[in-house]
Order: C-alpha cells, then structure tokens, then sequence
C-alpha cells in the first residue's frame, strides 16, 4: 500500500486550500500517511487529516512522546544519538519518514532547511516529492536534481546563504549528483557474468549520453562566465540578469558543474538574451 510523507515549513501555520485538497484526495486513495509532530505545518497538516477522518496515519517522533498528536494516531518512535533539542536530534524522524514512505508531499515557505532537506532525502531513495511552493501558490513536482535545481530558484538569495550554513546546501547538491553518477557506474559494472551483447551496447549508450549532456554543460556554463567576465557585471548583477540566486553565481564561476542541469542554464542563458544553437551531427 502507498506510503505518504507529509510535511512542511514550521513558519506555515494555516494550509492553502490546494493543498488541503491534495490531502484530501490521499485519504480517499486509503494511502497511509506518515507524518511529524513539530509545532507549524506538521500540527495542521495533522489538524488537516482529522478533518478527513484520516486513520491510516503514524506520527513519527524523536524521544518518548510526540509534541503534537492531535487525533492520538499511533506513534513511532524513533532513537536518535545526537544530543536532544538539536536539529540532528529532530532530523533523525525526518530520515526515517523518507525511508518508510514511497513518495512525499511537501509544504515549503522557500527558505525552510527542514522542508528542503526532506525533498533532497527523498531523491537520495529515489522517490519524487510534490511541493507546494506557498508564497506562489503552486504545486513543483521534484523526481530529479533538474527538478531540485528549478526548485532553488524560488529561494531568494539571504535564504540560499542561510541554508549554505545550515545544512551546507551545495554540498548536498554535489552529493547527490556524485551518488547518481556512482549508481550509473555501478550498473554499469556489476552485470551478470553471462552478460548480452544488448546490455552491453545499453550501457555504452547510457555512459555516452552522461558525457554528452555533461559537455553539454561545461560549454553553457563556459559562455555564461564569459558573457559575466565580458559584461563586466558583479556577482549579484548577473545573479538578477540570469534570474537566479548570488550563490548559484557564485556556484557557476567556481565550474562546479554537476550542480546545475541543463534546463537550468539554458533556461538562464535566454534570461540573460544570450541565444542557445543546437547543432547535431552523426559520429564518425
């Protein structure tokens, strides 16, 4: 049976209609939900499913007993090594949801680590997470690290900063691209024995795209610190030319390339008015 993982920023007090809705329609798919015990969304989103008449529903805490259980649902408690009140200490029942659950439905203020952190653990299991981005009243659905990159893009650039030093954001970034490329590698290697010429010629063709799209990058990348080099433009110029945050400039000056997908900088090279040509030419 599917497994939803509710939950939002602590600063969102009242949910949106939409996403009661989407609520909604979770407890009349009978989906078990699971979902946190912290003061903010996770006391409305409980308050949200005792409206529906939820019971298919586990709150998750860390300790002895759950900071808010509106409807006394059963609680799963989870153990966690770091010292209590910490964000480590709360953060372990975050991990555990992720684990449990089979996709995520997210409420986010656009600058909550927590919230942010939730998606980024849910790609690591690879499961998708529907966001809801409460200060443009939509819906952003995250299945990959392009849809991670779109994602950042609604935070503004004191809260990427913010977040930088919290959870140290690129480098989760960065870790969640190196994992992909791991796992690709990884199926790569550990084939069957009695391998087919088929599975063989798949595998080419996937390492062979990775590097295409990865070249791909580095030349869109290269063109945009050139057109900032040639511009003359400070890092927070480009940032509102290109439409994104400082630190994402910051990201691209250093080359740091798996940390952008290649939606994203086209998307940002015709922001700036740069035009994109595609070329495509058979292999030798």
């Amino acid at each position: 049976m599917t497994t939803v993982f509710i939950a939002g920023s602590i600063s969102i007090s009242r949910l949106h209609e939409k996403v009661q809705e989407r609520i909604n329609r979770i407890v009349s798919s009978n989906f078990k939900v699971v979902v946190g015990d912290a003061d903010g969304a996770d006391a409305s989103i409980q308050e949200c499913l005792r409206t529906y008449n939820a019971s298919k529903v586990t709150v998750y805490c860390t300790g002895e007993a759950p900071r808010n259980n509106i409807a006394s649902w059963p609680v799963h408690h989870v153990q966690s090594k770091a010292r209590a009140g910490t964000r480590a200490f709360f953060t372990a029942k975050d991990l555990e949801m992720a684990k449990n659950s089979d996709y995520g439905l997210m409420v986010w203020d656009c600058k909550s680590t927590g919230t942010l952190s939730n998606v980024i653990e849910l790609l690591k299991e690879k499961k998708k997470s529907v966001v809801f981005v409460n200060k443009n009243k939509e819906f952003v659905t995250i299945s990959d690290k392009s849809g991670l990159d779109h994602l950042l893009t609604f935070m503004s650039a004191h809260a990427r900063a913010k977040a930088e030093g919290k959870i140290n954001l690129s480098e989760k970034i960065s870790s969640l691209s190196q994992e992909q490329l791991s796992l690709d590698v990884a199926d790569a290697e550990t084939s069957p024995v009695k391998k087919t010429k088929l599975e063989d010629q798949d595998t080419i063709e996937k390492n062979s795209a990775y590097n295409e799209n990865m070249k791909l990058r580095e030349a869109l990348m290269s063109a945009l610190k050139e057109h900032i080099t040639r511009t003359h433009l400070s890092q927070s110029q480009a940032a509102k030319v290109f439409g994104v945050t400082q630190p994402r400039i910051s990201d691209l000056t250093r080359g740091k390339v798996d940390l952008f997908g290649l939606d994203a900088l086209v998307n940002m090279a015709a922001t700036a008015g740069l035009r994109v040509e595609m070329q495509i030419r058979e292999t030798v």
